[in-house]
């Protein structure tokens, strides 16, 4: 891989998110705590995500960066329950096995944490990973987040009752290096 980026995600491509979830198999949505039962079909799933995206910044429910490996995205990043001006909680997939476990997870992260930051003004971001999922949990440590709590809830609305390990970055932390 030569050229990493980010960007925001566009109309038309939340299809690729879309994909990703609902293309995997049982078996690894339930590794990264989702349950396949929960997963809305593609036509609501669209509908929700592009009628967000006309929505202001201030008042964004979700929002997408897409991650681009030379010019194509094979993962994303987003944000979810955005308090704007406040807090948000951060996910990450990297969509391509073959690249999971290369350190571009790493590279990646950190782009997007600057952008969420900045974009949303944010104080703190928080990210809750399925305990038994070593890789977010290895990548977030490495990112300079702090784990502050393992807990059991139902982090999300396409999530089963799960262990998570609550990781939280302030904006004051990022700015002094991670």
């Amino acid at each position: 891989m030569t050229a990493l980026t980010i960007r925001a995600m566009a109309p038309g491509e939340e299809t690729r998110v879309i994909d990703y979830f609902l293309n995997s198999d049982a078996a690894f949505l339930k590794g990264m705590g989702v349950d396949p039962a929960r997963l809305p079909d593609r036509d609501r799933w669209t509908g929700l995500i592009r009628e967000d995206m006309e929505r202001t910044l201030e008042t964004r429910q979700f929002y997408y960066l897409l991650w681009v490996a030379d010019g194509e995205p094979v993962g994303h990043s987003n944000i979810n329950k955005i308090e704007f001006g406040h807090q948000a909680f951060m996910h990450l997939h990297l969509w391509r096995p073959d690249l999971r476990r290369s350190g571009l997870g790493q590279h990646f992260i950190r782009a997007c944490i600057s952008r969420y930051f900045t974009v949303f003004k944010l104080e703190r971001l928080i990210c809750e990973p399925y305990a038994r999922n070593p890789g977010p949990n290895r990548t977030l440590e490495k990112a300079g987040f702090t784990l502050v709590k393992t807990h059991d809830t139902v982090p999300g609305w396409i999530n089963f009752h799960q262990t998570v390990n609550r990781w939280v970055l302030t904006r004051d932390k990022w700015k002094r290096g991670g």
